[in-house]
């Protein structure tokens, strides 16, 4: 392996253009974040680089890498995400909730929902409703150019695939709330027992928003294989849903 070489890469190099372009809004930190990468992974003779030892695949590496370098371009120029003391005040199902909402962008009502998931919240809906003023009004300074966390009422299903919908999240959508609290259960287990190339597949996909065509250069595969694949593994997702008699109807 030439470190130099996969550094002169244009697909490479797009790759960690788009990266950093995921990560901030603003053009000028997009800049920053794009040299501070190849500063870190030119470092010490391409020292990271030279640390992959084909335990993986090198396109799978290659993306752990590249993201944990933009987290620490995010540190250094922002500081660690700390979570707001009216929120810690709440307790851990409001960290929890400000997490998702903040930082991963999902909606309240999403949040509410993987908070009865992981058995964080007992009460209703309408209890958490009114115990969530102090998350709404906390600042959300994950970079300068946020400038509130997302109120309820809104679209409660990101689109995940800018290929098409995510059929998961549109099935979910269609549940009745006890219902969907099941499916995204069932969901997390499948995953979960999938094969790791597999579960980055789906992870890329439904939950990181990348197209099905960049996902499957990360690991690999053709455009056209990483679809068969997804078909495939939608198919595993389904039966499993069905076996615990969870329709869309």
């Amino acid at each position: 392996m030439d470190p130099a070489a996969i550094l002169a890469s244009s697909e490479i190099l797009e790759k960690i253009e788009a990266v950093c372009k995921r990560h901030f809004s603003a053009e000028n930190d997009r800049n920053e974040c794009y040299v501070f990468v190849l500063d870190s992974l030119k470092a010490e003779n391409f020292k990271r680089l030279r640390a992959f030892k084909g335990k993986s695949q090198l396109s799978t590496y290659l993306y752990s890498l590249v993201n944990s370098l933009v987290i620490d371009f995010r540190r250094k120029r922002y500081g660690r995400r700390r979570i707001p003391a009216a929120v810690l005040k709440l307790g851990p199902w409001a960290e929890a909730v400000y997490r998702l909402v903040c930082w991963q962008r999902f909606s309240f009502d999403d949040a509410y929902d993987f908070l009865q998931v992981d058995g964080q919240f007992e009460g209703s809906y309408e209890k958490f409703l009114q115990e969530i003023g102090p998350i709404e009004n906390a600042p959300c300074r994950e970079n300068p150019s946020f400038t509130s966390i997302e109120h309820p009422g809104g679209d409660p299903l990101r689109q995940i695939d800018a290929d098409g919908s995510n059929p998961l999240e549109i099935l979910i959508k269609k549940l009745d709330r006890e219902r969907r609290i099941k499916a995204i259960r069932i969901v997390r287990e499948t995953t979960n027992e999938l094969p790791q190339h597999d579960q980055l597949l789906v992870r890329l996909v439904f939950g990181s928003g990348h197209p099905v065509r960049a996902a499957a250069k990360v690991i690999d595969l053709s455009a056209s294989a990483a679809r068969r694949r997804l078909k495939r593994l939608l198919t595993i997702y389904k039966e499993n849903l069905l076996a615990a008699g969870i329709r869309d109807t």
